[in-house]
């Protein structure tokens, strides 16, 4: 009698680990996961999930028009015959005057964002004598930028001036407004789009930006009128 228990007890010992096994084979696999943080700005903007010519703009609050408007005022101003101006070669900037460690960390910063943009031929810190791009920092009553280009609209180099007695933050939003200035958008616009080009300027590049530096540096051409320079927005945004 006590060997039958032993034996039943055994079976089922059996059973239940057959089951259990069972179980788990046909169990669904689930594996943990992470909630991605929100991307940043440039992260976003130069996502390479693009397919072919088709961008997305991924800012909600991004008007086509006003996007297309704020591109040809900033580019071009309000003359009618308006050419377009941009670089051919690389920027080569020199900080010059009363500047700081962390002015030059902005700059530094600045050049490795704008490395990301196709079609632009870079920008990288030099000495004055070898600058195309001078940044002065003095006493001024505002922030200016000269830019000067040839008859067929290169832009040879570039005059910045960045008031010393700015706070860092201003100092900062400065530089990073009057290289986008410098880069071909001359122009400030009005428009309600966040952007460095914008009358009430932001303080640092925004998506808007980005993509109007994409346009310039991926599909214009020095010299381009104001039909050549939409005609490259219009292709921008072209579906394939």
């Amino acid at each position: 009698m006590r060997t039958f228990s032993i034996l039943i007890l055994c079976l089922v010992l059996l059973l239940c680990a057959a089951s259990c096994g069972k179980a788990t084979e046909e169990e669904p696999f689930s594996a943990a996961f992470t909630i991605r943080p929100p991307e940043s700005l440039t992260e976003v903007f130069f996502d390479t999930s693009y397919a072919g010519n088709t961008h997305v703009l991924r800012d909600d609050t991004l008007d086509y028009d006003a996007l297309r408007a704020l591109f040809i005022d900033s580019l071009l101003g309000s003359e009618a015959d308006g050419h377009a101006a941009r670089w051919s070669t690389s920027i080569l900037y020199a900080l010059e005057g009363e500047f700081t460690t962390q002015d030059a960390q902005t700059m530094s910063d600045l050049s490795m964002e704008l490395a990301r943009i196709i079609g632009f031929p870079g920008m990288r810190e030099t000495t004055s004598a070898n600058a195309n791009v001078h940044i002065r920092f003095e006493r001024a009553d505002g922030a200016q930028v000269i830019p000067y280009t040839d008859a067929d609209g290169h832009i040879r180099s570039v005059q910045i001036t960045v008031p010393s007695s700015y706070l860092p933050a201003q100092r900062s939003a400065a530089l990073r407004q009057r290289i986008m200035h410098a880069c071909g958008f001359f122009h400030t616009a009005q428009t309600a789009l966040d952007s460095v080009l914008a009358e009430r300027p932001a303080s640092d590049l925004r998506e808007a930006d980005y993509i109007l530096l994409s346009i310039l540096y991926g599909g214009v051409e020095a010299g381009d009128d104001k039909k050549a320079c939409l005609a490259a927005f219009e292709r921008y945004f072209a579906e394939e």
